[in-house]
């Protein structure tokens, strides 16, 4: 029983110290542009090393429903991670969410509901 309860602290401990290592993106900022139907993502996620510690991917789904996933290798700089993309089908009362996920640890979502007359409308993170 006592080494039983070694070896769970024990994992605990490292899952825990290996999690410090990463952290999940800090903020995702979404605008959409019903106009030219151009979703523009800011994820910001402040790290040192862009190649080891990044954005690894960016989800977007239109009501619930998954339509984009892009996977990255590396962030775009050490602040920030962008994507932009065409979202045709999105109409007048749709909900967008944005997924973004760090290559260690954490995920960051946004949502916006589309408006009529707008040029932009903008979300910013919610925590999951």
């Amino acid at each position: 029983m006592k080494y039983s309860a070694i070896s769970l602290a024990l994992v605990l401990l490292l899952s825990l110290a290996a999690s410090g290592f990463g952290h999940p993106p800090a903020k995702v900022s979404v605008e959409f542009d019903i106009a030219d139907h151009l979703l523009r993502i800011v994820v910001a996620h402040n790290v040192a090393d862009a190649s080891k510690h990044y954005v690894d991917e960016i989800k977007v789904e239109l009501n619930g429903r998954k339509i984009i996933e892009q996977k990255f290798k590396s962030q775009i700089d050490k602040g920030i991670q962008e994507a932009s993309y065409r979202v045709i089908d999105a109409r007048v009362g749709d909900k967008i969410s944005v997924i973004s996920g760090c290559s260690i640890s954490g995920k960051k979502k946004a949502e916006i509901i589309v408006k009529a007359e707008e040029k932009e409308q903008n979300a910013e993170s919610l925590d999951e």
